[in-house]
């Protein structure tokens, strides 16, 4: 009978995001950016320290998709453009986040 190795490996997950010092309320601007976008998915955004997460699942029943959208205050307004086209499914439209983050966020801080 052949012995079990009981070893583990952990792979690291690393990110690589642009951080941005620029002054703006960020889950207003990704709520600004959902709007436009109008995904077919019931989208809860919230405040993430560590990075930008997106979260998705299915509704049981009549419920339809749902995803959690996590932004950190560091967030760059592409990167938060970015995720939020990939989570619409519209990532290869050309020029779409470069038409995203022109528009200028309505609330700053």
């Amino acid at each position: 009978m052949a012995s079990r190795d009981n070893t583990h490996t952990i792979e690291e997950d690393r990110r690589f995001e642009a951080r941005s010092a620029e002054r703006f309320n960020r889950i207003a601007y990704a709520m600004q950016l959902l709007k436009l976008l109008n995904p077919p998915l019931r989208v809860a955004v919230y405040s993430n320290f560590r990075h930008v997460k997106v979260e998705q699942g299915r509704g049981l029943g009549a419920e339809g998709p749902w995803a959690l959208f996590g932004v950190p205050p560091h967030a760059s307004r592409e990167s938060i453009a970015r995720a939020l086209a990939e989570l619409t499914g519209l990532e290869r439209e050309p020029f779409l986040v470069d038409l995203l983050c022109a528009a200028p966020p309505e609330a700053a801080d």
